[in-house]
């Protein structure tokens, strides 16, 4: 009698034990489900000014602050994941050639002009891509007690915007859509290297920037427009200065005598009309007629963004176009564009628009030059 209620009794626990081994399939298969749903992944990345980010994927929500940042997305191919951007950037006439969306979505403010903070949080962004000037750093750590993620870019140098582009792509979690990017940066510069060999260092020509302050505002050492002269074989007559933007007197240039001179696109006709000035008449690039304004029309090559190496090839090819004869400026930035963007320039509206004035308009005035 004995035995038979162990054989019972052990059936009975046969029964619990396997119901038990069912009931645990049963929430073992569920728990996947269950931790997808909430489970979020993570990863940490170094972004340009040192800091260690924590990034959360995935990465949908992206605001820009800066236009150099939305160029960047843009020619990457994320501007589908913007959410918010600088204000600037919603009237920019390349950027609504390429996503005509831009003009819908949220303005944050600018670099110059301010963030609005409470704007760019209510956005709920998974990433925001700030600048290191001014208050760059400090957003960027106002948003990290949020719990919101940034990364900090510097596209100052050619170097420089290319590691941007890698940054932004793998912090989007696209680490690849950099390569093809770089790739056009390259075949640009390894062109201007190829046809600039050889140039002697006593006939290399020289050059002077003026940026859209005025034809007596000028670049230094340390911004992108010496690194642009440097990439096609001139010598920037101010490169021993520092800084951002520096003044300098009409006699300074005189002095200087640059081979050629690039005034800003943006600059105002008013202030472009200076190098027509009598003092200025002595100067090589004035003299010669090798005044011209930085391309393009839709977006200026001397800002930094992947566009700026065009701005080294189109300086080369004024300064040495023997070296350059067979090659159509034009041409050239609307395959760089195709191939970056996914349209051409010509498709976008745009031209160089690199003429100061026409040759009737080419006058000489006795205005006093010392009033700047």
């Amino acid at each position: 009698m004995r035995h038979k209620k162990t054989r019972d009794q052990r059936g009975f626990v046969s029964c619990i034990i396997l119901s038990g081994i069912i009931l645990s399939g049963v929430v073992l298969l569920l728990i996947p489900g269950i931790l997808g749903a909430t489970q979020i992944k993570s990863r940490i990345i170094t972004d340009m000014a040192g800091r260690t980010v924590l990034i959360k994927d995935p990465v949908e929500k992206i605001v820009t602050t800066f236009k150099p940042a939305s160029l960047c997305m843009l020619s990457l191919g994320l501007a589908h994941k913007l959410v918010g951007i600088d204000t600037h950037s919603k009237q920019d006439r390349l950027q609504l050639s390429v996503f005509p969306d831009v003009a819908m979505l949220t303005g944050v403010g600018s670099k110059t002009m301010g963030i609005n903070f409470e704007t760019l949080v209510s956005l709920k962004p998974d990433l925001v891509i700030l600048y290191s000037q001014k208050d760059g750093l400090a957003l960027a750590d106002r948003l990290s007690t949020l719990g919101i993620s940034s990364i900090v870019i510097m596209p100052e140098t050619f170097d420089s915007i290319k590691k941007s582009l890698r940054v932004i792509a793998l912090a989007a979690g696209e680490p690849e859509k950099s390569r093809i990017i770089e790739r056009q940066m390259d075949k640009t510069l390894d062109l201007l290297s190829q046809r600039l060999a050889g140039v002697p260092q006593n006939l290399k020509k020289t050059g002077y920037f003026a940026s859209s302050k005025g034809i007596f505002s000028t670049t230094t050492g340390n911004m992108l427009q010496n690194e642009i002269f440097n990439a096609s074989g001139v010598e920037n007559v101010s490169s021993h200065l520092t800084g951002y933007f520096q003044n300098i007197s009409p006699e300074q240039l005189v002095k200087w005598n640059p081979d050629i001179i690039v005034l800003s696109q943006h600059m105002k006709k008013s202030e472009n009309q200076r190098i027509f000035d009598k003092a200025l008449q002595k100067v090589t690039a004035i003299s010669q007629k090798n005044v011209y304004r930085c391309p393009s029309s839709i977006a200026p090559w001397d800002f930094p963004s992947p566009l700026s190496v065009l701005a080294s090839l189109w300086i080369a090819k004024k300064v040495y176009p023997e070296r350059f004869s067979d090659l159509e400026i034009e041409k050239k930035a609307d395959e760089f564009h195709q191939a970056v963007f996914g349209k051409t320039l010509t498709q976008m509206g745009g031209t160089l628009s690199d003429t100061v004035n026409n040759e009737t308009d080419y006058h000489v005035t006795d205005r006093n030059d010392t009033d700047n």
